[in-house]
């Protein structure tokens, strides 16, 4: 598992690297509807592999795509909720890369 780096901004975009794929993640968070939204863009690829997909604590999200990795949020404080409030990411929250091939469901 490879933590991705992010934080509470309402709107992030970056580009990570994870086993040969070049990735840009863009993460919205709604505050009207109270949650939090990303995009995943493969760069080599040119293509997007989900879009306005949202970020939910305990689901590998991605799972489903035909990819090789998913995405893992995470509760550090134990109780399973996903983030609300605009403030929990990078802190209560954190988000991972993960090989699909490491997962056991």
């Amino acid at each position: 598992m490879n933590r991705i780096p992010i934080d509470s901004a309402p709107y992030q975009e970056m580009t990570i690297a994870f086993k040969g794929h070049s990735l840009r993640l863009t993460l919205r968070y709604n505050s009207i509807s109270d949650y939090w939204a990303m995009d995943v863009f493969d760069l080599k690829r040119d293509r997007y592999t989900a879009q306005g997909q949202p970020l939910v604590v305990g689901v590998p999200i991605l799972w489903r795509r035909p990819v090789d990795y998913c995405l893992v949020l995470t509760d550090e404080s134990g109780m399973g909720f996903d983030p609300a409030g605009g403030e929990d990411l990078g802190q209560r929250c954190l988000l991972y890369i993960v090989d699909k091939a490491d997962i056991e469901l």
